[in-house]
């Protein structure tokens, strides 16, 4: 039996969260932070242009 030279990460496992090296780690938890913050930002974001779209569209019917 051959093994292999490099170092295997201790958990079965192979998650970027679970690994040994603290620089996959790190971009594993940057990388969720930012798809989470697209996702919060694109939920406001559709809620304030319906919001206006909305109002807007009152505000310029009332007017005429």
């Amino acid at each position: 039996m051959i093994k292999k030279a490099s170092k295997e990460d201790t958990y079965s496992y192979s998650g970027w969260l679970n690994s040994d090296k603290f620089l996959k780690r790190a971009f594993a938890i940057t990388g969720y932070n930012a798809v989470a913050a697209l996702v919060v930002y694109g939920i406001i974001l559709a809620v304030v242009i319906v919001f206006f779209i909305i109002f807007g569209l009152v505000g310029l019917t009332s007017v005429v």
